[in-house]
C-alpha cells in the first residue's frame, strides 16, 4: 500500500514512472476515483504528464473507461465552444472501436499521425468528429501548442459525436 500511495502522490504532482506495471497503474487510477476528494492535483503538470506519456499509460492500463473517468477529474477542464477535431488513429484500434483521447484542431497534424506513426502496425485512419464542450477535457497546453505544435485537445472519446473516417492510409512497413 505504501508503494501505491507513492505512485498516486507522484501522479497527482504530474510525475510518470515508466517502471510501474499496468496492474499497478490500474490500482492507482481506481484509488484516484475512490479518493478523489481527499487528493490534491497539480492539474497543469498532470496535463503535461498525459500529453507526453498518455499513450504509454493507455497501453499499460488497458481500460479506456477507467482512464476517461480519471482524466475527467484531474485535467484542467475546458470551458469553450464545441468544435470539429481530427485524429490520426491506428486502423486496428479504429476497427476495434478503441479511439484515442488526443485530438487536434489541425487537419495536417492529424494527417501526419494517420499516415506516419499510427500507420506502422496496421495502416492509419484520419478521423473527424464533433467534440461538444463536455467531451473536451482540456485544451492544448504549452507543450502541445508551442513545443510540439500539435494543438492537442484531450477528449473523452465516448462523448465525441459524428466520428467520420476521412481517409485510410496503407500500412507503412510489411
Amino acid at each position: 500500500m505504501e508503494n501505491l500511495n507513492l505512485i498516486v502522490e507522484g501522479f497527482c504532482k504530474g510525475v510518470y514512472d515508466s517502471d510501474v506495471s499496468g496492474s499497478e497503474w490500474n490500482k492507482v487510477f481506481k484509488y484516484i476515483l475512490e479518493n478523489y476528494e481527499s487528493l490534491s492535483f497539480n492539474r497543469d503538470r498532470v496535463h503535461t504528464l498525459w500529453t507526453v506519456n498518455g499513450g504509454h499509460l493507455r497501453r499499460k492500463v488497458e481500460n479506456d473507461e477507467l482512464i476517461a473517468s480519471v482524466l475527467t477529474l484531474v485535467l484542467p477542464g475546458y470551458e469553450g465552444e464545441g468544435m470539429i477535431l481530427y485524429r490520426g488513429e491506428c486502423r486496428f484500434l479504429y476497427e476495434q472501436n478503441k479511439i484515442g483521447f488526443c485530438w487536434t484542431s489541425d487537419f495536417e497534424v492529424a494527417s501526419m499521425f494517420a499516415s506516419g506513426l499510427n500507420a506502422i502496425e496496421s495502416g492509419g485512419v484520419l478521423l473527424k468528429a464533433f467534440a461538444p464542450t463536455a467531451a473536451i477535457l482540456s485544451e492544448p497546453n504549452k507543450h502541445s501548442a508551442k513545443q510540439m505544435q500539435e494543438f492537442e485537445h484531450t477528449c473523452n472519446p465516448y462523448l465525441l459525436e459524428n466520428i467520420v473516417l476521412v481517409y485510410a492510409f496503407e500500412k507503412l512497413y510489411t
